[in-house]
């Protein structure tokens, strides 16, 4: 502010000095013991007095304005920075290369011409084995009935003996003389030796004498009709 006011007393001094006093120029009265003509050649300086007066009030009353908005107006509050995020250096891509004039691109190298080949044939197919015919399922053999047994001589327990028989019946017999027998569940298989020959079931053993059946302990023979039971 003193270098404001400086200048402006300066300004008015020097605009004075230079300026006749008007009807308006108030002149400071003068001293008694100086002379009129110095009286006179004095300038006078109420008008400049005045300018730094206006001037001290226009600044105290700008001084005022602005203290009372400053108090009148709220604290400014804290101010938060966002994080300036740093710039993703990206770096320059190089410059282009300058064009070259007047060259011509070299031709590209012809690719070699491939012969066409004929397409290979495909490989044989394997040959395939042989089908063989199924075979037709053998039958089963049939069955063969099993034999029927010759009744047992242990059913015809109720049959007379040879040896019980009376005289007259045993003399009508021939005579029979036993030499050995086999019997079995196969009836095929079973036998009776009488007087050294070897006899089955159902044949005779001599005209008008026929073997029946042969048993584990007995046979049964049948003579003129009448079935007798031979023990051995």
């Amino acid at each position: 502010m003193s270098y404001i006011l400086d200048a402006l007393r300066r300004a008015d001094a020097e605009r004075e000095r230079g300026r006749v006093p008007g009807l308006h120029t108030q002149v400071p009265p003068s001293r008694t013991t100086e002379p009129p003509a110095a009286r006179g050649a004095r300038p006078s300086r109420g008008p400049l007095w005045i300018g730094l007066g206006v001037l001290a009030a226009a600044i105290a009353g700008i001084a005022w304005w602005l203290m009372r908005d400053g108090a009148s107006a709220p604290p400014p509050g804290p101010v938060t920075q966002a994080p300036s995020s740093a710039p993703a250096f990206q770096p320059e891509p190089p410059p282009a290369p300058p064009p070259r004039m007047g060259v011509a691109p070299a031709p590209a190298p012809a690719a070699p011409v491939q012969p066409i080949l004929a397409p290979q044939p495909p490989p044989p197919a394997p040959s395939a084995a042989p089908v063989r015919p199924p075979t037709p399922p053998v039958p089963p053999p049939p069955a063969t009935p099993a034999p029927t047994p010759a009744p047992t001589v242990s059913g015809d327990t109720h049959l007379p003996r040879v040896n019980e028989l009376g005289p007259a019946a045993r003399a009508a017999l021939p005579p029979l003389k036993l030499s050995g027998s086999t019997y079995a569940d196969n009836p095929k298989l079973r036998m009776l030796i009488v007087d050294g020959q070897v006899v089955q079931e159902g044949q005779d053993i001599v005209p008008g004498l026929k073997l029946e059946s042969i048993g584990p302990r007995s046979a049964v023979i049948v003579h003129q009709g009448q079935r007798l039971r031979l023990p051995y």
